[in-house]
């Protein structure tokens, strides 16, 4: 017999594809696509997923689900039927972890008809797959020849399989669940409850903050939904939860993703549940597969924030009595009207010509309703300190330091400067002159515009 040596790429054609298998009534199969209902619960690493499917096992026991995303945490899965006395559990869960395989698709086609196409064949050809290794195929065609199949070569004849293996469902990975006779004769409802741990599904928040010259903000907390999974979350009640779950698990990503179309903000950063803060995402939020969105979860216009600078000394790490000039930190407060998840914020700055610049990054904690947010920014530009060391006593059991500062404001607008003394030996600071003193450790000066102020204190400290 006549062999041809052709270059082939094989796949398996539209014509011949999978069905989805929420479309077949099959007994003891059934798609997460056909949830009645789901729930997403997304953190910022992965998603907890459950549904509720309508379906029995076959009479032999045994139930497929098909769909889940094909990475998922294997000691997460959780799948029983609800009934009103309680639950019945599987007696056996199997599943394929890595889906799809080329190899195993391949070696399942030995002995079985295939169609050949392309490759400069005029019609297609049918023939019977004979052996299959490493790539390559031997395919015996009806007309007679045999075909030498190369799946490398992409100008090559492509192969669609033409047996019921395709048809029926047999190549798409699921879970199968084993339930014996007793437990089938015990189900009374069609209610499967569906749970596991995804990593292919997660969320991240960030904050967005615009300031103008009245000390007025504009604060926006937006979410980027992420879905790298192939499947599709139409009809799910979507939930992102914020806070410490005592855990970090880091999964790299570096696939293109797809925009979807977000729904209407909201004017809610969500409720409490023990630690967490929960955010309800509207209803008819979609997460195609292989997509992100942003979600626009939280706004406050009008926001009053205060501009800080502040300046972290320890009193004893200083030697000598020379003068020393320091940078400040600039720092914007705010009082949270809200809880707040952390994230990372981005500050925006307007030009005097109207220009909009990044003027700095940071992070925001987690903050309570009620309390103060603090957003440290960097290093003060146009605001200065300079510290002296006037006088140093050591007494028996402590020290006393007397100290003198002048703080410069080369700005247009009045600042306010807070100096934290952080030495842990700190025991007081007294004899405060142009400043306020606020707590044990804090004091507090305002500058004016284009001017400088001094002002002097006495610390002391334990030995």
């Amino acid at each position: 017999m006549l062999m041809s040596r052709l270059g082939i790429a094989l796949v398996l054609v539209g014509a011949v594809g999978i069905q989805p298998l929420a479309a077949r009534a099959d007994a003891g199969r059934v798609d997460i696509s056909s949830a009645t209902q789901s729930s997403l619960t997304l953190y910022s690493d992965k998603a907890f997923v459950r549904h509720s499917l309508s379906t029995l096992p076959s009479e032999q026991g045994s139930l497929t689900v098909s769909g889940l995303p094909q990475e998922w945490d294997h000691d997460s899965l959780d799948l029983r039927y609800r009934e009103s006395a309680g639950s019945v559990t599987p007696a056996q869960l199997v599943w394929q972890p890595d889906g799809l395989d080329r190899d195993a698709i391949y070696r399942g086609m030995v002995g079985k008809t295939v169609e050949l196409l392309g490759g400069g064949l005029n019609v297609p050809v049918q023939g019977t797959m004979l052996s299959y290794h490493s790539g390559l195929a031997l395919v015996q065609g009806t007309n007679g020849r045999q075909y030498l199949v190369d799946w490398s070569d992409p100008q090559g004849i492509r192969v669609a399989g033409r047996d019921a293996m395709v048809a029926d469902n047999r190549l798409v990975s699921g879970i199968t669940a084993s339930f014996t006779p007793a437990q089938v004769k015990q189900l009374k409802a069609d209610n499967l409850q569906l749970s596991y741990v995804t990593p292919s599904l997660r969320f991240s928040s960030h904050y967005r903050m615009t300031v103008n010259d009245t000390d007025n903000a504009r604060l926006e907390l937006s979410a980027l939904l992420n879905n790298y999974s192939d499947t599709s979350y139409n009809r799910a009640d979507i939930r992102l939860v914020s806070g410490d779950t005592g855990r970090s698990v880091a999964y790299v990503r570096n696939r293109q993703v797809m925009m979807e179309a977000a729904p209407a903000a909201m004017d809610s950063t969500g409720e409490r549940v023990g630690e967490m803060l929960v955010q309800k995402l509207p209803k008819g939020t979609r997460l195609p597969a292989r997509s992100s969105q942003q979600l626009s979860l939280f706004h406050k216009d009008a926001l009053k924030v205060e501009k800080l600078y502040a300046l972290d000394v320890y009193g004893r790490s200083f030697s000598g009595r020379n003068k020393v000039a320091e940078r400040p930190r600039l720092t914007y407060r705010f009082k949270a009207e809200a809880d707040l998840p952390a994230a990372p914020i981005k500050l925006f700055e307007e030009t005097s010509d109207g220009a909009v610049i990044i003027a700095g990054e940071s992070w925001l904690t987690q903050t309570t309703s009620g309390d103060y947010a603090h957003l440290t920014m960097g290093e003060a530009l146009a605001v200065r300190v300079e510290r002296n060391l006037k006088n140093s006593q050591q007494q028996e059991k402590n020290l006393k330091n007397q100290w003198q500062a002048v703080i410069r404001n080369d700005q247009d607008v009045d600042v306010k400067l807070t100096l934290m003394e952080r030495d842990s030996g700190l025991l007081k600071i007294s004899d405060v002159t142009g400043a306020t003193l606020e707590g044990a450790r804090t004091l507090t000066v305002k500058v004016p515009a284009k001017s400088s102020r001094e002002i002097s204190y006495q610390a002391t400290y334990r030995l």
